[in-house]
This record gives structure tokens, sequence and C-alpha cells, in this order.
């Protein structure tokens, strides 16, 4: 089944890591990619990798970019507009107090 081959891939791997990383079962995360009717086809909601048992999630952040199981981008731009519009109220305090050309540089 191709569960069990993942979970012995990730085994090599964990095999393979262990004398220089080691996989933190807290971040390690697995999620199906594919269109929305054929994920809903797949009914296995966890993986035995190496120790422990991980749940299938629906999203996940690598690298600072959200990737979700459909592969829309609708939650990484969804995250950058955030992070975006967050650093732009950060700096409302600090463009009062400057000269209009500088605070219009600034922004």
């Amino acid at each position: 089944m191709t569960v069990d081959r993942l979970a012995g891939c990730v085994a090599d791997v964990g095999a393979w890591m262990n004398s220089r990383l080691r996989l933190n079962s807290s971040e390690t995360k697995v999620m199906w990619l594919g269109h929305k009717n054929q994920i809903d086809k797949i009914n296995i909601r966890s993986v035995p990798v190496l120790c422990w048992t991980v749940s299938i999630v629906n999203r996940a952040r690598d690298l600072g970019v959200v990737i979700d199981s459909r592969l829309m981008m609708s939650d990484q731009v969804t995250a950058l507009c955030r992070a975006g519009y967050y650093l732009l109220r950060q700096l409302r305090p600090v463009a009062v107090s400057l000269p209009e050309k500088c605070a219009k540089t600034l922004v």
C-alpha cells in the first residue's frame, strides 16, 4: 500500500538523518496533494512515521510559504496580505512624526 511505502521511505530518511539531524515529531506533517475530488476519496486520516503517528493536515507552512492540499495559493495570498497590513499599521505611529516626503518613502 502507498502509505506503507511512505512510512518506509520516512523511516529510511530518519535513519540517514539520525547522525546529522533529528526529525521533530511535533513539526512533522503529512498532506495529500491533488484535486478536491481525488482528496475526498482518500479515507486515511493518519500515517505511521517512525515511532509516532502523524495526522493528515490540509495546509502547512514550509520556509514561510503556506501550501494547501489543493495547491491553490489563496492561503499564501491571505497570509501575505495579513502580514503586509500588519506592517503598515506598525508604520502609522512612526510616519506621523516624519515629513510627508519621508513618510511616503517609508511606506
